[in-house]
């Protein structure tokens, strides 16, 4: 080996991180995932309006905070970035207290960050990364991560920049996922291909970095979700939702 080469070597060391199995509060959902919400990774869920993708938000936001909170973690344990005002600090008590939760508790623990443009959504994961407010957080969910995307990106000649925006933000909340350990869930739309059907917004801009991808769909008041990538036994759950988040 040459001396360049094992001086690479040497200054080169791998970030080891505890693997924590926080539940989703589902056990069809830890199921499909494998036992829990994934560390040190992208998980991306995407469906149409009123499939539950917010609502998986907020019930991995409860669970998170309540298992670090019984293992003596302080501080703020998850982040909320609101692309769409999604948040609803109401729905995080009720699904909190139908629990047996604290829910003073775990409002406490969670940090909402509204955002209304692309820019200012790719300026949060700086923000995430440098401030110590955040050190101890676990999990960075997004909210519908395409939409400011293609508000601020729409017109069509505008499309290739927008994709080439939305890689490098989303490559970056892969490497954060990584360096920091923590889960990063995203939820986003889906739109119409014309002759090809529905699918993801942008497209598979997000599947490049996202490790799981969970198809969220409702045909009359039942409600389904589907294990999209990896593509290993075409999983599939139906779930409902009520007072207490999802069964």
């Amino acid at each position: 080996m040459s001396e360049v080469a094992k001086s690479h070597v040497e200054r080169f060391s791998f970030v080891r991180h505890a693997i924590l199995k926080i539940t989703t509060g589902s056990s069809s959902f830890d199921y499909l995932l494998g036992g829990s919400l994934p560390t040190s990774c992208i998980t991306d869920v995407f469906g149409a309006a009123g499939t539950g993708k917010t609502q998986f938000c907020f019930q991995n936001a409860v669970t998170t905070c309540q298992f670090l909170e019984t293992h003596g973690e302080k501080g703020i344990k998850a982040v909320f970035v609101d692309c769409t005002g999604s948040f609803r600090p109401e729905r995080i008590v009720e699904i909190a207290e139908n629990r047996s939760i604290n829910s003073k508790r775990v409002l406490e623990s969670i940090y909402s960050i509204s955002v209304r443009s692309a820019s200012s959504q790719i300026q949060v994961n700086k923000r995430f990364e440098e401030d110590l407010t955040f050190s101890h957080c676990r999990l960075l969910i997004i909210d519908d991560i395409t939409s400011n995307f293609v508000s601020d990106f729409s017109k069509e000649n505008e499309i290739p920049a927008r994709q080439r925006a939305l890689s490098l933000y989303a490559r970056d909340l892969a490497y954060i996922a990584n360096r920091r350990g923590i889960s990063v869930l995203l939820s986003n739309s889906i739109r119409s291909r014309g002759d090809f059907g529905e699918g993801e917004t942008t497209g598979e801009v997000l599947s490049a970095y996202s490790l799981f991808r969970v198809y969220f769909s409702r045909v009359d008041r039942r409600r389904y979700a589907e294990l999209i990538q990896p593509s290993l036994d075409g999983k599939k759950i139906d779930f409902e939702i009520g007072p207490s988040g999802i069964a």
